[in-house]
């Protein structure tokens, strides 16, 4: 009893380790080189997708597929085709691109999305001190700007209250006499407004923050208040206008006949003077805070429950009664993220998110810049540099380093001179009346670094995330296989005309025509049906050749042309497969003629010659060539698979 006990334990424990097997095992091994669990999953699930189901047919399948690839690959790096420079230039490109991407993706994108969707559970009233500075102020007007606000800052660390700074300083006419006031505000803000929406989420309340720039000027804003995000709602509303002489009678009236018991449609259609939404049962688009004014806000959001209705309201536009008809919860997250990426993308906070990220890594990096070698270059360029003219120059430190990224990742003055020649577009950007050589060369030296730190960044990426790791494989191995493929297949079957000829010879059978005929076209100019049968009838008789020279003595009344066709052609429908069948005659309304076609002689199916098959044969050709490369390669490389680890991939 023990004995079978510990048996069944035995097979318990195993057949959990075959179901547990983790992605670093070896699923197979090629040519020496192993293929893991986590690299065969993700090519199997990539390429099927909905199908990729994990049976054992399924699995079985695509593994074939993926050894033969596998095999491929494995001949191209034997033919040292990882080596090719345009190949590995062709592949920095796509690495470039793709970590860009990824990086934007995994850290900035994801990032983004978590602190505006972890915000929005808040609403937070500010007050600001303003001074104006936006893309049409000078450098003398931006500069008085922000000396006015260090003034303002400095007042404020002396003790006085921001209320009074702000009357005296802010040049928010609206709100620097109720001390800046500005109300409530969530995320996300607009665009250009991002460091006050961070400043507003990072002061805590009652504290003021450091001076902050937006698209329209220098703030200092005071956190006033948070409260739990009002989010969004549907409201429907009665109207009654200020111009209304009787407005304040007309909305008691309407809330009367409501606090009788009548339908809000109802009392909407008898009174509402909106002539936007009486029609539609009074019913406004879903909106949030800071939208309308604040006591309408405060009435709609006031509603506990969907149906309820406010007591008459009273703002600048008249007099409202408000009924909640829905309050949306917050979105998912998947949602959200679909709402909000889009607009992320274009926010000013996506490229700043961008520069911080670069910054990041050049700090965890170790990124070191030799600032005199760069500044003696910047120092020596001249207005040329601004221009087509510029190609290069000649200084005495080119081979000597200018940054590096971890003491081992090393980049000349050389190499960043090249990169100046490259980017002739940015040097040419801007006015020479307004900015230096050296300012654009530190301008294209910061574009560089960041380049470069994205690059470093990369090995990071291949490390920290399996799946970019394993596009990046996915992306080499297919660059590899295009190439070995394109020697061994695709190029040869087009150029080796002996060997193509050979296939034909052998194959020639598979390459038939379909049964044709000669297929006459008969065109008869007139509009007189008995001429057309009467001229149809003698051209039988006597045949085409005679008709034409008897019909068009003094105008073409009769043309003809004839065709060699497939049986498969719709011209020949209608007409019964033999020699002599004709159609009916029919009349053409838009030519104003009659036509008819007539089978002359058929043809039994004969072999294609080479160059009329030429497109079909050379696709033939070149499976054959990839059956027997195949054949080739599993004799020159070894293939073992692990079918204990295969097993428990099989669902």
């Amino acid at each position: 009893m023990i004995k079978k006990l510990i048996f069944s334990i035995a097979l318990f424990v195993t057949a959990l380790n075959l179901g547990a097997q983790a992605d670093t095992d070896v699923l197979m091994t090629i040519a020496g080189k192993p293929v893991t669990v986590e690299e065969f999953k993700y090519i199997y699930e990539k390429n099927n997708g909905d199908k990729a189901n994990y049976s054992k047919n399924s699995i079985n399948e695509y593994l074939d597929l993926y050894t033969k690839f596998k095999l491929k690959v494995a001949k191209a790096k034997d033919l040292q085709m990882d080596t090719i420079q345009s190949l590995n230039e062709e592949l920095d490109g796509y690495k470039r691109q793709l970590a860009n991407s990824y990086l934007m993706d995994k850290e900035v994108m994801s990032y983004l999305l978590k602190q505006i969707y972890g915000r929005l559970d808040k609403d937070v009233r500010v007050s600001h001190i303003y001074t104006v500075s936006n893309k049409r102020s000078s450098k003398e007007e931006d500069a008085q700007a922000f000396a006015k606000i260090k003034e303002a800052q400095a007042k404020l660390k002396s003790g006085v209250s921001f209320k009074t700074v702000a009357n005296d300083y802010s040049m928010d006419k609206n709100t620097a006499k109720e001390g800046g006031q500005l109300g409530f505000f969530t995320a996300m803000m607009p665009d250009g407004f991002y460091a006050m929406e961070n400043a507003m989420y990072e002061t805590e309340v009652g504290k003021v923050s450091d001076i902050i720039k937006t698209s329209i000027g220098y703030h200092i804003i005071q956190v006033d208040e948070v409260r739990p995000a009002r989010g969004k709602i549907n409201v429907a509303h009665i109207l009654i206008k200020k111009t209304n002489p009787n407005a304040e009678s007309s909305i008691k009236k309407a809330y009367a006949e409501l606090f009788s018991g009548s339908k809000f449609e109802d009392v909407i259609a008898r009174y509402s003077e909106d002539s936007k939404t009486s029609n539609i049962s009074g019913v406004l688009p879903e909106f949030g805070i800071g939208f309308y004014e604040k006591v309408f806000e405060d009435a709609a959001f006031g509603l506990a429950k969907d149906g309820d209705y406010s007591n008459p309201i009273q703002t600048q536009l008249g007099y409202h009664i408000i009924k909640r008809v829905s309050k949306p919860e917050k979105l998912d997250f998947n949602t959200f993220k679909k709402v909000y990426e889009p607009k992320i993308k274009k926010d000013e906070r996506y490229e700043e998110a961008r520069l911080n990220l670069i910054s990041d890594i050049k700090k965890s990096g170790g990124y070191t810049k030799n600032e005199k070698i760069f500044m003696g270059f910047a120092n020596s360029l001249d207005e040329t540099f601004l221009s087509y003219k510029w190609n290069g120059t000649q200084d005495e430190n080119a081979q000597k380093e200018l940054f590096s990224f971890g003491g081992n990742k090393k980049y000349t003055l050389n190499n960043f001179i090249d990169f100046c020649k490259k980017n002739t577009r940015t040097r040419l950007k801007y006015d020479k009346t307004d900015t230096t050589p050296a300012d654009v060369a530190g301008i294209l030296y910061d574009e560089y670094v960041n380049e470069k730190a994205i690059d470093f960044e990369q090995s990071n990426l291949e490390i920290k995330y399996s799946d970019f790791r394993s596009l990046m494989r996915e992306y080499e191995e297919g660059i590899l296989l295009f190439e070995v493929t394109k020697d061994a297949v695709w190029d040869k079957a087009n150029e080796d005309t002996l060997g193509l000829q050979a296939f034909y010879d052998k194959n020639k059978t598979k390459y038939m025509s379909d049964q044709r005929a000669d297929l006459q076209m008969v065109f008869i100019n007139t509009e007189d049906m008995k001429l057309a049968t009467k001229i149809a009838k003698y051209i039988d008789k006597k045949g085409i050749t005679k008709g034409l020279k008897k019909f068009n003595k003094k105008q073409e009344v009769v043309s003809s042309f004839t065709e060699k066709l497939d049986r498969s052609n719709n011209q020949f429908g209608g007409i019964e497969w033999k020699a002599g069948a004709k159609s009916q005659m029919e009349f053409d309304q838009k030519a104003k003629r009659y036509t008819y076609k007539k089978i002359l002689e058929t043809y039994e199916p004969t072999i294609k010659p080479l160059k009329e098959a030429r497109g079909y044969i050379v696709a033939d050709y070149q499976d054959h060539l990839e059956r027997e490369w195949i054949k080739s390669l599993k004799s020159e490389y070894k293939v073992d698979i692990n079918k204990e680890v295969l097993a428990a991939l099989i669902k």
